[in-house]
């Protein structure tokens, strides 16, 4: 049901009409709370570039989780700032990292509470790099491997939506296969399919401690001019398997799409 827009307005509608015909609403239901984990205990620590928001340990991650869902904010997504980091970024993958426990901890404690996961190297490399580095390049094909072994981690923990976010090409596909090959058919996959190379993610690489060590990620993140090439990222990671796409940063560049 709906009326032509200038039928609305001719008819002097009320705020109610509006709100009865509206295209796009947004609502608590839209929402995903993201949350910074860090190894501790009783662990609150102020991100300076974001005010109001914090790196928290496991325990207090349960505490915000517990608020999360109070207000009707169905999903959070997690991010991993390990104790120790490495060139392979391999606290990504561990069975005990960071983030893998904090997926436990928050299903064991909020049941209800989707848990998404942010699965790139970024976090976890000493080089800060989204990828495995040898001779100042970005290697897709292993990083690639590493990448699903760290969605499978993620999903054996008891994540409910696994989102890759590195850019590298053909990871949705490897993740799609090895979540399936180990009984995770279910778990749906949300691609960041058009992450642009952006001046934006300043305040976010400070939060997740993931800041390039040298050089810049414009080699595997889009160009912000290429419209086409995105629709095409979109399309290739749906045909991947991906079951959701995402466009970041949204605000400036989802009109591209």
């Amino acid at each position: 049901m709906a009326f032509p827009t200038t039928r609305l307005r001719r008819m002097r509608a009320t705020e109610a009409h509006r709100r009865m015909v509206r295209e796009t609403v947004l609502s608590a239901d839209d929402l995903i709370y993201p949350l910074f984990v860090v190894p501790g205990r009783n662990i609150r620590r102020e991100i300076s570039s974001m005010p109001g928001s914090f790196q928290l340990s496991v325990d207090q991650v349960i505490t915000e989780a517990k608020e999360v869902s109070s207000l009707g904010i169905p999903a959070v997504i997690l991010f991993g700032i390990p104790e120790h980091k490495d060139e392979t970024g391999s606290e990504a993958y561990s069975s005990g990292g960071i983030v893998q426990q904090a997926i436990k901890a928050v299903k064991d404690s909020v049941p209800e509470l989707l848990v998404i996961t942010d699965v790139c190297l970024c976090e976890y490399t000493d080089h800060g790099h989204c990828g495995v580095v040898k001779g100042g390049q970005i290697l897709n094909d292993p990083t690639v491997e590493l990448l699903a072994k760290e969605a499978l981690s993620h999903a054996k923990a008891g994540a409910d939506i696994i989102a890759p976010s590195d850019m590298m090409d053909g990871r949705v596909s490897a993740i799609r296969k090895v979540l399936d090959g180990d009984g995770f058919e279910h778990l749906p996959i949300l691609s960041y399919t058009a992450k642009y190379a952006s001046g934006f993610y300043g305040p976010f690489r400070e939060a997740a401690e993931s800041t390039p060590q040298f050089g810049d990620r414009r080699s595997y993140q889009m160009d912000p001019a290429n419209s086409r090439e995105a629709m095409r990222e979109a399309a290739l990671d749906i045909e991947e398997g991906a079951d959701m796409v995402m466009v970041k940063p949204a605000l400036a560049y989802l009109y591209h799409l």
